[in-house]
Parts: C-alpha cells; structure tokens; sequence
C-alpha cells in the first residue's frame, strides 16, 4: 500500500505533535508545519499529501490566508482539508473556507478516527 502523507499545520507544539502522533499510530507519514507559508513551501516542494490538517490562529500566514492561496493554486486545491480550532463556534468565516472537516480543539482521538474513515476513500 502506497504512504498516506498528511500535513499538519499548527504553530501550538503540544498540538501539533499530538496529532501527528495519533496519525503516526494509524499507519500516516505525516509532515508538519508551524504556520501558511511553511505549509505552501512543504506541498508545492513535496507533492504528495492526502490531507491536511489546518489550524486557523497562526503567526505569520494564518489559516485564512493559507486557504485562500491553497485553493488558488490548481495543484493544491483538491487537496481536502480539515480544520482544526478552538473556536467555540464553527461560524460563517469558516464555512467561507470550504473545508471537508472540523476537528474542535483539544483534539479527541475517537473523533479524529472517524473523520479519517470518512476519507479514507481519498486518503488511501
């Protein structure tokens, strides 16, 4: 079976690895990134990724701006994307985003499960 490489774009470290690691267990590559701009450098010079992980409150290019240039870029905008904030409210400005998933911060392990079988069709 060919490597499931996922992204994860997160600036929080704790984050960040923790779910890298549940995706680790699940049998992904997984890549990461601390904010948009290192996240664009990572896909458009190692294509490949199956899914993204996105948090939207980041330092420098934030989730909205990352998004954005995401879907203008033809090689990057089928890539299917999930959210992941602590926002208590999964509001208007995220809908504008088109994500295929939202995960609520703090991640809980059994919900990011399920969302991986959702997509396990285009995720290998």
């Amino acid at each position: 079976m060919p490597t499931r490489r996922v992204l994860v774009v997160d600036d929080d470290a704790e984050t960040r690895n923790g779910i890298r690691d549940l995706l680790v267990e699940q049998g992904f590559s997984v890549e990461c990134a601390t904010d948009g701009a290192e996240a664009l450098a990572l896909l458009r010079g190692r294509p490949g990724v199956s899914l993204i992980f996105l948090d939207l409150t980041m330092p420098g290019m934030n989730g909205w701006e990352f998004r954005r240039a995401q879907l203008s870029d033809p090689d990057l905008a089928s890539i299917p994307l999930v959210l992941t904030t602590g926002h208590p409210e999964y509001g208007d400005s995220m809908v504008a985003l088109r994500p295929d998933g939202h995960l609520q911060k703090p991640i809980k392990p059994g919900e990011l499960f399920g969302l991986l079988d959702r997509f396990s069709g285009k995720i290998g």
